[in-house]
């Protein structure tokens, strides 16, 4: 196709020659070849482009959504009860308290309380959507005591600032994911926080706990080591703790708007991306083979390649594109490190356990360890994956987890680019023998219209985004012997759309729909300001980006947080 198009210009221009009496510009080999490169390129760009329309129409986002909806609790059956819902004020340094992205909570306390990942220099400083501006002004660490009634006075509540210990003063500190390792009758815990830094990105390490009364109220985090590794802090996300000395990572991009050092980085992360090998071996490999056998080459082509991606420009150019073609680049990474080591890069073991995901972002493990699942932000929708364990064991469940062979489960198309994930904090009233996730419901969020998210990011003040945050459980149809699952039997039911309630209902706007799962919307907005009369308060929230859901016997309590906003707070919220 590019060389007929050649063959056409050229004899296009020769007419044109002939008739103005020029003689014809001879075309280099090398020129023609440069050419049809350039047009091949544009034809791999746009190609899959024009073949999947669906995608580019979901990509613009919806109409119709609400200014603000929440799911209220007895939905359908003549017994709604509204939702309360307040903008959470940070007290004290409450100006801190903005661009919130993730919320977990705090296992083994009595008063429930959630942490919470904020960077109110976001709209400076941003690895993934930019700008790369002024990086020192530092992110926060935020704990919140949550209402677990209807009735709870919500104006009396206010995140107050987690204080870091021992953390380095000349180091930056911009929080994105986090999680927590708990281990049983310890208050608090292993914290993990993923700190996109101003030269290299890392996974800082804190010990979490209650602060004594002669530091005031609150918490405090110890900061014990940072952790850093090509493969497991190249474009680092979101993290899930699995003990105290190892943990699973998204990588969301191959191409970084910030790329990392050319020799400890970039080469060594394209090494083992792509060809799952160490440095050493694909640097050493000409010279040991004799002259340009595979390692050779494979060596020369990731070091032209990694000078490529080390230069700012271009990368951020290739990373715009791997986000709007939605590239199936992004990966999980497992990491297994000393504690007791003080380099960052000491002690570090990191291996790629799943992969070719388009933008890798949340990451959530079903309560029962079996299921893991990962977001995949420009499917749109998430990859479910079964955890594998050794057969090894002889306890019920198997031997050890064996990361490297996780098997694909299933996708599942959603109706937003998702951002991150996690499960209710507490099991829903419903039960079943074989649900998936333990009578837990997987809480997806994420942005409805990811144009109006970038326009955001550039001016956070006077730009808005919409929001969508929805709970999605698995389909158990009714079986006469319970001891059947229905994903072993195939049989399906007919059931009617779950979500038709919703001002915007999610099978509206998803690429695909199962019908082994269950998707419910809880919240959505279009990020405009909603005025509450009952309460006489103003509420709103835009680019949501985590959610956090606690059950109890009247509805529940929901935390959404807005990647360029705070956070939302609603009590009697329906599940």
């Amino acid at each position: 196709m590019p060389f007929a198009y050649l063959r056409k210009q050229r004899e296009s221009e020769a007419r044109q020659s002939r008739r103005s009496g020029q003689p014809l510009p001879a075309l280099s080999s090398s020129d023609s070849a440069l050419r049809a490169i350039k047009i091949g390129l544009i034809a791999i760009l746009v190609v899959p482009v024009l073949f999947n329309v669906p995608w580019l129409h979901s990509a613009l986002g919806p109409g119709g959504l609400p200014d603000l909806w929440v799911r209220s609790v007895g939905v359908g059956d003549g017994g709604d009860v509204e939702p309360d819902c307040v903008n959470l004020i940070g007290d004290g340094a409450g100006a801190g308290f903005r661009f919130c992205e993730d919320i977990h909570r705090i296992p083994g306390v009595e008063r429930d309380t959630v942490i919470i990942s904020c960077d109110a220099n976001r709209a400076g400083w941003n690895t993934v959507m930019g700008p790369l501006g002024n990086a020192k002004p530092r992110g926060q660490l935020w704990t919140f005591e949550y209402p677990t009634n209807a009735t709870s006075q919500l104006e009396d509540r206010f995140p107050v600032p987690v204080k870091l210990i021992d953390f380095p003063e000349e180091q930056t500190f911009h929080p994105l994911g986090l999680s927590i390792f708990h281990q049983e009758g310890v208050v608090g815990g292993q914290l993990f926080v993923v700190n996109h830094r101003e030269h290299r990105s890392s996974v800082e390490l804190f010990h979490l706990y209650p602060a004594a009364r002669e530091q005031g109220t609150g918490w405090v985090a110890q900061w014990q080591r940072s952790i850093v590794h090509p493969i497991a802090t190249h474009t680092p996300n979101s993290i899930h703790a699995l003990s105290e000395s190892s943990f699973l990572v998204t990588n969301d991009h191959v191409f970084a708007r910030r790329p990392g050092p050319l020799t400890e980085h970039m080469i060594p992360m394209l090494s083992q991306r792509f060809f799952n090998q160490p440095t050493s071996m694909l640097q050493g490999g000409e010279g040991r083979g004799g002259g340009g056998d595979g390692g050779g080459v494979k060596g020369w082509v990731v070091s032209k390649l990694a000078r490529i991606l080390s230069n700012r420009k271009a990368a951020a150019m290739l990373t715009q594109i791997e986000t709007l073609l939605g590239l199936s680049l992004g990966w999980v990474t497992m990491v297994q490190f000393n504690p007791d080591q003080s380099v960052e890069t000491d002690g570090v073991e990191a291996k790629i356990v799943a992969s070719n995901i388009p933008f890798a972002n949340g990451i959530a493990v079903s309560p029962d360890n079996k299921t893991l699942i990962v977001a995949a932000t420009t499917y749109p929708g998430v990859f479910i994956y079964d955890i594998v364990r050794s057969k090894l064991g002889t306890s019920k469940g198997g031997g050890p987890t064996n990361w490297l062979e996780l098997k694909l489960f299933t996708k599942l198309h959603l109706p937003f680019r998702v951002d991150n994930l996690a499960f209710t904090s507490h099991p829903l009233p419903r039960q079943h023998k074989h649900d998936r996730f333990s009578n837990h419901a997987l809480l997806a969020t994420g942005h409805p219209a990811p144009l109006q998210l970038i326009s955001m990011a550039r001016n956070p003040l006077n730009q808005t985004s919409s929001s969508w945050t929805i709970a999605i459980t698995p389909y158990t149809c009714s079986l006469t012997n319970e001891n059947i699952s229905p994903f072993e039997t195939g049989f399906q039911q007919a059931q009617p759309w779950e979500d038709q309630d919703a001002p915007l209902p999610a099978h509206h706007f998803v690429l695909s729909h199962d019908g082994a799962w269950s998707i419910r919307t809880l919240m959505q907005s279009n990020g405009a300001e909603v005025q509450d009369k009952r309460k006489n308060r103003t509420i709103k929230l835009a680019s949501s980006a985590s959610s956090f859901y606690h059950a109890y016997d009247d509805g529940g309590t929901l935390m959404v947080s807005g990647l360029y906003d705070g956070v939302l707070l609603c009590t009697n919220v329906g599940s």
